[in-house]
């Protein structure tokens, strides 16, 4: 080769990246009994289970009387990095919420701060008086979210000359597809209103689909699917599920109790169609609503359908004395002698 072959060769060029993400998780820290256990000494605090957020585990310390330097009547909180690592930068907040989910206080920072495995934790010192909250919690339970975010940064990567990006996997072509109604196949018949879809879709995602429209006992092709015992909202939802993966956030349902209606039916129509990660997050949408109200009745909905979250949240919201009580009194639960 000559050197004036060797001098008109190009320079391959190579790219480094340095990646940084944050990654944004939450924890309940349920005190059941929280007016059993409010009175301990100042300095002193109830410990949540650890809980993990961007591959580190995390504990949350809840002062009730706050730490030894606080004034009568504060409360201290603070989030501490379990992990065995040197250093993670993460931003704590906390919210106060009631059985309902809905906030009575909130702290947060915009501070990002740098824990370590042996460290005092970050939070807030003077986080929030007890006059603001305990008149108004409900069934004896303090309920305190705690939101971490890690701020976490990946090696440095090189990459080969003139990198191409590889887009994600865009699950709203499949969405499209049944709002456009290309290539449709199979019609239901819900209540006297119809919805066309893909056999194929239903089928991947659905035994119970699949067996209904390949199975021995398939459906004939030139007939329209009857639905019985499900609403038009339900199965509606039910099918942006199957070709989204996502639920539709109940915009056009007005107050909360009909949302917490509309996801027992979802949960049911999920069990029908063995369709388990719509069953769970109906389950987690229930969760955060239990009451004296309704506890008897979900006790009975996750008894039914095998929802074990469920039923195990509600058997902890029966497990204090007074709501049990209150329901015995109320007749709406039969304790077997």
């Amino acid at each position: 080769m000559s050197l004036s072959s060797v001098a008109s060769m190009s320079t391959a060029e190579t790219t480094s990246t340095l990646r940084a993400v944050k990654v944004t998780g939450s924890h309940l820290f349920k005190i059941m009994g929280y007016s059993l256990q409010k009175d301990i000494a100042k300095g002193k605090f109830l410990e949540s289970a650890s809980f993990n957020v961007g591959g580190y585990d995390w504990l949350i310390k809840f002062y009730p009387n706050g730490q030894r330097m606080t004034k009568n009547d504060e409360t201290s909180i603070f989030v501490f990095l379990k992990s065995e690592e040197e250093y993670v930068k993460a931003q704590p907040s906390f919210i106060i919420l009631n059985q309902r989910g809905n906030p009575l206080s909130e702290r947060h920072t915009t501070s990002v701060f740098t824990f370590s495995d042996d460290n005092e934790g970050f939070g807030f010192l003077s986080f929030v008086k007890k006059t603001a909250f305990e008149s108004v919690i409900q069934d004896d339970c303090l309920v305190i979210r705690c939101t971490v975010t890690v701020f976490k940064t990946f090696p440095v990567e090189v990459e080969p000359a003139f990198p191409f990006h590889v887009p994600p996997p865009d699950l709203q072509q499949f969405s499209h597809l049944l709002e456009d109604g290309y290539g449709v196949d199979v019609t239901f018949d819900v209540n006297g209103q119809t919805f066309s879809a893909h056999k194929c879709i239903l089928a991947a995602k659905s035994e119970v689909f699949r067996a209904q429209f390949f199975g021995p006992l398939k459906e004939k092709s030139d007939t329209i699917i009857k639905i019985e015992d499900m609403e038009v909202p339900v199965f509606k939802s039910l099918l942006h599920f199957i070709y989204s993966e996502t639920i539709p956030e109940f915009q056009e349902i007005n107050g909360s109790e009909k949302k917490h209606n509309m996801a027992q039916h979802l949960l049911v129509a999920a069990d029908r169609y063995n369709l388990e990660r719509l069953k769970l997050i109906c389950q987690s949408i229930l969760y955060g609503s239990i009451d004296r109200s309704n506890v008897v009745t979900l006790l009975s909905l996750a008894e039914m359908y095998n929802c074990n979250h469920l039923k195990r949240a509600c058997l902890e919201f029966l497990a204090s004395p007074e709501i049990l009580d209150e329901v015995l009194a109320s007749r709406k639960l039969k304790v077997n002698p």
